[in-house]
């Protein structure tokens, strides 16, 4: 068994024999119903990924190249932009989070504002044709929902522009304050420094209107005498059961990233999770995972030889001995209503 399967078993069985229920949730789900979690505190999962030990699952398939594409957004790129964010690296989970979205009215003129006929169930594509939500406009290329230069979501009608953004956080937080140059710079010039942090809780940027506050706020670095990077992620909530593989192993990948930058071996990942929930929609599934076996594998990371982090793209990163195919058939993807 992956040490990533052991641990998905392990946090799981802690939620649902240990958490706790909230009683008055931020979060509600699509049909704006409040979505409840039940929920543990501090949990620290750790791997030697020098020794083959990684935070991959197989109990159900992972957007592998989707996760990565994310870490050069936030991090490489310092970008907040959602449009450049689907367009470059085709990741669509942060449509939800998007703030200054827009709509189609009945004539096909943009307008400023979510979609206002979600709650009939329909919208307007750029030609002004009225759709059903979940219906796909014959405007748009059916692969990347561009139309003539927007992004149309058939889900909620909301439209997503070329500065469809998620406010001042992440990637604004990352390029205003250089963190991640600075990061580099600092481990190249003193690797012996107990002083390598990223850390994207930035108080005066948060209070900026419209910042989302990260999850995945803080990591920390330290070089060993060997020649290893190690890094630990400080994660204030985790949704479990939809980003609770993903993001582990998303960030490992960033580790391996940044080592090779640095011309260091990428060691030990630990992962330190303030409070992890499962939302109450999700309690079906997880007792499914726990009835799930894994696929027997060995997988590695590999980085690209001959690209520098300044150019490097998710098919850099390969993750080897990891079958994708294998885990569908055994293990199915499953569906998460998400709380946002």
């Amino acid at each position: 068994m992956l040490k990533g399967d052991y641990y998905v078993k392990e946090n799981i069985k802690r939620i649902l024999e240990e958490g706790e229920y909230d009683v008055n949730p931020r979060p509600h789900y699509e049909d704006g119903t409040p979505a409840h979690t039940i929920s543990v505190n501090h949990v620290f999962n750790t791997y030697k990924t020098d020794e083959g030990e990684f935070p991959l699952t197989t109990l159900r398939p992972l957007a592998t190249k989707g996760s990565i594409g994310e870490m050069l957004w936030i991090y490489r790129d310092a970008d907040n932009n959602v449009y450049n964010l689907e367009t470059k690296y085709n990741v669509r989970w942060w449509r939800d989070w998007v703030i200054n979205k827009c709509h189609y009215n009945k004539n096909g003129v943009l307008m400023l504002g979510e979609n206002p006929y979600i709650k009939d169930n329909y919208y307007y594509d750029i030609s002004g044709h009225k759709l059903d939500l979940g219906e796909k406009s014959d405007t748009v290329d059916p692969v990347t929902d561009k139309d003539d230069e927007n992004i149309l979501d058939s889900k909620s009608g909301n439209v997503l522009t070329r500065d469809a953004n998620i406010g001042s956080t992440y990637g604004k937080i990352i390029k205003r304050n250089d963190i991640f140059n600075n990061l580099i710079n600092g481990i190249k010039s003193n690797p012996d420094s107990r002083r390598h942090v990223m850390n994207m809780w930035q108080y005066d940027d948060l209070r900026e209107p419209k910042g989302l506050p990260p999850c995945a706020y803080e990591t920390i670095w330290n070089v060993r005498k060997s020649g290893y990077l190690d890094m630990m992620l400080t994660q204030r909530s985790s949704d479990y059961m939809t980003a609770g593989s993903i993001n582990p192993t998303q960030y490992v990948a960033l580790l391996y990233m940044v080592a090779k930058e640095v011309n260091l071996k990428p060691g030990r990942f630990s992962w330190v999770v303030a409070n992890m929930q499962i939302y109450d929609r999700h309690l079906e599934s997880a007792k499914e995972i726990l009835k799930r076996e894994p696929v027997e594998c060995s997988p590695s990371i590999s980085i690209s030889d001959d690209v520098s982090l300044k150019y490097m793209m998710p098919e850099d990163v390969e993750i080897k001995d990891y079958p994708k195919t294998l885990i569908k058939k055994k293990n199915p993807q499953m569906h998460f209503d998400i709380g946002i």
